[in-house]
């Protein structure tokens, strides 16, 4: 029956072991995570991976269930280290620049001065909250961390332990601990990491098991995230139920923490990874900025209501402001230039929740022709002295061009060097308007003549532009006047 009971107990404490793949043949790649690039750790087998736990990445991180990076955790930044780095009035807590209103302090440099799950940090003094440790340099002076529960815990000598420690405990190498080996434990039960007896391997916080599964304490076992809510009964009452993602979220809409961003001077930098919890009301639009480099293959993912996605707009900006990539809840483009570009999201409802992640990877860059910019009919490239150009077509892109046709001539417009395999091109003919059609060709060579008789103004308006918003393909323009 004892064993019975001791099987029991380690079905249900348990949490899925994750086990290196092993390869003999392969050159160590990374010995610290600072060798590998950015999201990724390095693995027992020196080996640049993805993140399989949050156990893997630091503290202030945690593993993104989708795209398997360490990503910093929601309310965490890079803007500041230390307050001086942040404005006067402003305070640098958990790496954000914050206003007073929004801070806690801790004068004293005491986490007892800090509100429930929150710690003090002794550099700026204010309250932060409490992540756990991954050594002792993450706690405060007098702590020591207990890397099995991953927690800080007061430091204990043989001669303090009776004050100290716990009922049960004894200090063993500065911690309070159960118990230092298997032996000290009883019948069917062993010594974890944490110094405390179990049966069998358990979690301590969700770093412990792999993601998405998070960590019930009471039973040490990792078990899907239940939601937060199933209805408007589980959420406060000035907060409703998204079913979708079983979240409570405001009724009324409240701008998220990194508004102001409404435009390109106030886009809120980011990294690859998650950001969460955030809002657009009307007539909002929040601009987002990152660095790439050539050929950072950037994707952009946005998660809101499905039924919602066709009044959600997502497009990618360049430096100069052109929208180079576009659609509604996802997106991606290759940079051809290393420069800081602009994610845009934005919708036609009221107040949409949504979650936005930004993922970064290496891609083929597309580089524009000399004639750029030339996307739209009323910025078009005029070819008065020429009868022919060369151009590219990338993703999203349009070309336009305006030619003066001579009085009582025929215009007879063509692609030519140009290969229908790499992707089909479109080619199109306007009133000098740039507006009415005179008509289109798609054919593998495309080729159109507008008559005399049909063209009504001085000039004509050509556009060259991809099948689809992906295709990416070379071409020369060909104008004929017979």
């Amino acid at each position: 029956m004892r064993v019975a009971v001791v099987f029991t107990a380690l079905l249900l404490c348990a949490c899925p072991q994750i086990k290196p793949t092993e390869d003999a043949g392969k050159t160590p790649e990374c010995t610290q995570r600072s060798d590998c690039d950015a999201g990724l750790v390095c693995t027992m087998d020196s080996v640049c991976a993805t993140c399989s736990t949050t156990g893997q990445c630091s503290v202030k991180e945690e593993c993104n269930a989708e795209s398997r990076l360490c990503t910093l955790r929601a309310g965490w930044g890079t803007q500041c280290a230390v307050n001086d780095d942040c404005q006067a009035g402003s305070w640098c807590k958990q790496g954000l620049c914050q206003a007073r209103s929004e801070v806690s302090l801790c004068a004293g440099g005491m986490s007892s001065e800090c509100p429930q799950g929150e710690r003090c940090n002794q550099i700026n003094l204010v309250c932060e909250e409490d992540l756990g440790c991954s050594t002792s340099d993450d706690c405060s002076a007098g702590e020591i961390c207990n890397t099995g529960s991953r927690a800080c815990q007061p430091r204990c000598t043989v001669d303090t332990q009776a004050t100290v420690c716990n009922a049960g405990q004894r200090c063993v190498d500065e911690k309070c601990v159960q118990c230092a080996s298997d032996a000290e434990c009883g019948a069917g039960l062993s010594c974890d990491p944490a110094g405390n007896c179990s049966a069998g391997s358990r979690c301590y916080t969700d770093r412990d098991g792999p993601v998405p599964l998070v960590c019930l304490v009471q039973t040490g076992s990792c078990l899907p995230r239940a939601p937060a809510c199933r209805s408007d009964d589980n959420c406060a009452s000035n907060q409703r139920c998204d079913v979708a993602s079983g979240r409570c979220i405001p009724r009324d809409c409240q701008p998220d923490r990194y508004e102001p961003n409404n435009d390109e001077t106030k886009a809120f930098g980011v990294a690859p990874g998650p950001y969460r919890d955030l809002t657009l009301c009307s007539m909002d639009v929040d601009w987002y900025s990152i660095s790439l480099a050539r050929g950072d293959l950037l994707g952009v993912n946005v998660d809101a209501d499905p039924f919602s996605e066709n009044n959600f707009t997502t497009v990618v900006r360049d430096s100069t402001g052109r929208t180079v990539s576009g659609g509604h809840l996802l997106t991606s483009y290759v940079a051809p230039l290393p420069a800081t570009y602009y994610v845009v999201v934005s919708t036609i409802d009221p107040f949409q929740p949504y979650d936005v992640t930004f993922l970064k990877s290496r891609g083929t860059p597309c580089d524009d022709d000399a004639l750029e910019p030339n996307d739209s009919p009323g910025q078009p490239t005029l070819l008065n002295n020429t009868t022919t150009a060369d151009g590219r077509i990338c993703p999203q892109d349009q070309d336009y061009f305006r030619i003066t046709v001579p009085a009582m001539k025929d215009a007879r417009a063509s692609l030519i060097n140009y290969n229908a395999g790499n992707g089909l091109l479109r080619l199109c003919m306007f009133q000098s308007d740039g507006t009415t059609l005179l008509g289109c060709s798609s054919d593998l060579m495309p080729s159109m003549t507008a008559p005399a008789v049909a063209i009504t103004g001085p000039s004509i308006v050509l556009r060259v532009v991809g099948d689809t918003s992906r295709i990416a393909n070379s071409y020369t323009l060909s104008v004929e006047f017979p």
